[in-house]
């Protein structure tokens, strides 16, 4: 079992985009949150500072997560990707409020180009319901 998951809530990429917000298997769920808004092609207007970026990503995350039966507490990795080193701190103190303290999934932050003037995207894997 393969399903694409397309939610409100995360970008809402076109058919010009080869990519989707999540794909959920019988046992994991691959997402992606970013701030991007699809009419424009670039960062969202609500993503004003790195931590709203990041806040919109999470949350995206979030919605895509419950599609598929899953939650933020079911992720055992994350990919942080961050245009600037200097977003970091902003980054990281949005990020650690999404976890229960102690309950970080495993994470790489990773500095690089991201398109459509973005300055953070998240990846997550999660195995479903291991929080349940």
């Amino acid at each position: 079992m393969r399903r694409i998951i397309r939610v409100p809530e995360g970008p809402q990429y076109d058919d010009s985009y080869p990519l989707s917000q999540g794909v959920e298997t019988e046992t994991m769920v691959f997402a992606n949150g970013m701030a991007f808004d699809n009419e424009t092609r670039t960062r969202m207007a609500d993503a004003v500072s790195i931590q709203d970026e990041t806040r919109l990503c999470l949350d995206a995350l979030q919605a895509i997560l419950a599609d598929a039966g899953s939650s933020l507490a079911d992720v055992v990795k994350t990919t942080v990707y961050l245009s600037e080193r200097e977003y970091y701190d902003d980054m990281n103190t949005v990020y650690k409020q999404y976890w229960e303290p102690g309950q970080f999934p495993t994470r790489a932050t990773v500095y690089v180009g991201i398109g459509s003037q973005c300055r953070v995207e998240i990846d997550v894997v999660a195995v479903k319901g291991a929080a349940s």
